[in-house]
C-alpha cells in the first residue's frame, strides 16, 4: 500500500451514541476530506493530556465517505482522553490528524482470520464494510472478545455481514458471561486452540496486548508463518 499524505482536519462532533457500557461510536463531520484505508488509525487532540496531547483511535467507519470518521471508543475513570470524550458534546469541535498505520488488509484472495478484544474490533468492521461494497469472495471469518453480555455491542453488524457476504461467519467470546448465556464461554484464544489445530490463514489481531501475546504464541507454536499474523496493539 503506498503511503497517504498526513492531513489535520477540525471536526465537528455530530453524534455520541453509547453502544455497550462505556462504549461509544463518536461521529465526526470533517471541514475537508481525510482519506484513508480500511485498518488506519487518526490522532484525536485531547487537551491537557500527558505526556503527550495526542491520543490514537482506529477508524470505525468505512473509507468511502472521507469526510465523515466513526471512532469507537472505550471510556475509562480519570483518562484524559475518556474524560474529554465523556464531556464532549454534539456541536463540539475536535481536531485530528492522519491517516497513519499499516494494519491494513492484504489485497490477495487468502482465507483471513480477524481476532478482536472489545473496541479492536474497530478496525475489522471498516474492513468489513469495504467487503461488502466490493463484494470481496475470501472467507473472513472473525473472533470478537469481551468479559460479560454488558461489553457486547455491533452485533447488528455481524448479522449483516453474515447475510451480505458470501464466506464469513463469526463466534463471540465471553470471559466471564452471566449464568443466562448460552454462547460460547472463555477466551478468543480458547475458541481459536479449538478451532484451528493445523493453521494456515491470515491472521489479523487487535486489541489488548495479552491477548495478541497468547494469540500469537499459539500460533506460532502450531506452526503458521511470522509473516501470516498482522497485529494491531491498543495497550
Amino acid at each position: 500500500m503506498e503511503p497517504r499524505r498526513t492531513e489535520s482536519r477540525v471536526a465537528v462532533l455530530t453524534a455520541a451514541t453509547a453502544v455497550a457500557r462505556d462504549t461509544f461510536v463518536y461521529r465526526l463531520q470533517l471541514d475537508g476530506p481525510l482519506p484513508f484505508s480500511a485498518g488506519q488509525f487518526v490522532n484525536l487532540a485531547v487537551p491537557n493530556a500527558t505526556p503527550r496531547g495526542e491520543r490514537s483511535y482506529s477508524v470505525w467507519s468505512s473509507p468511502a465517505d472521507p469526510t465523515v470518521l466513526e471512532l469507537c471508543v472505550k471510556l475509562f475513570a480519570g483518562g484524559a482522553a475518556s474524560e474529554y470524550l465523556r464531556a464532549a458534546k454534539v456541536g463540539d469541535t475536535m481536531n485530528v490528524r492522519g491517516p497513519f498505520g499499516v494494519f491494513t488488509l492484504r489485497p490477495d484472495h487468502d482465507p483471513v482470520i480477524f481476532v478482536a478484544t472489545a473496541t479492536g474490533l474497530a478496525p475489522f468492521r471498516s474492513m468489513l464494510e469495504v467487503a461488502v461494497t466490493t463484494k470481496d469472495p475470501r472467507r473472513f471469518e472473525l473472533y470478537f472478545g469481551v468479559r460479560d453480555e454488558g461489553d457486547l455491542f455491533a452485533l447488528d453488524d455481524l448479522e449483516r455481514y453474515a447475510r451480505v457476504l458470501p464466506a464469513f461467519r463469526y463466534r463471540v467470546c465471553l470471559s466471564r458471561p452471566s449464568a443466562a448465556w448460552t454462547g460460547y464461554t472463555g477466551r478468543v484464544t480458547h475458541a481459536l486452540a479449538q478451532d484451528f489445530p493445523a493453521p494456515s490463514e491470515h491472521f489479523y489481531l487487535c486489541g489488548n496486548g495479552a491477548m495478541i501475546e497468547e494469540t500469537r504464541d499459539l500460533l506460532k507454536g502450531r506452526g503458521l508463518e511470522r509473516k501470516h499474523i498482522h497485529v494491531e496493539k491498543y495497550y
